[in-house]
């Protein structure tokens, strides 16, 4: 669209390379939202957190199972040296830890911050 055929105001624009996609391809779907909330659900005991909006999405996309809280603290678990990204300030909080596959089958266990972001732990980063 090249042209403003609006009334109020005359002129032209250019939306054809400023247009948002929908981005079918990026999101897990309803299907698999609503599967990783149930899991989460279940798995509630093992939870000493309420996971963030970008948790659970990762949760839902990579398809996750067995979730748990993981404590971001040295001195317990693993975490990464240097935290990347901006994530020092996460230092000491829980994220969410679960177990999927990626796309060639290979078992990862991914911890993710609460912005959706995150490392595996089988796999280095």
């Amino acid at each position: 669209m090249t042209e403003n055929r609006s009334t109020a105001i005359s002129g032209t624009h250019d939306l054809t390379d400023n247009v948002a996609r929908s981005g079918h391809g990026e999101s897990a779907g309803l299907v698999r939202t609503a599967r990783a909330l149930v899991r989460l659900a279940r798995a509630r005991r093992r939870l000493e957190h309420l996971p963030t909006l970008g948790q659970v999405r990762a949760m839902a996309y990579f398809d996750g199972r067995d979730p748990c809280s993981y404590l971001l603290d040295r001195a317990v678990n693993f975490v990464p040296e240097p935290m990347e990204f901006g994530y020092e300030s996460e230092l000491g909080e829980h994220a969410l830890c679960f177990i999927c596959r990626d796309p060639n089958g290979r078992a990862m266990e991914l911890v993710m911050m609460r912005d959706g972001g995150g490392f595996d732990l089988l796999g280095g980063f």
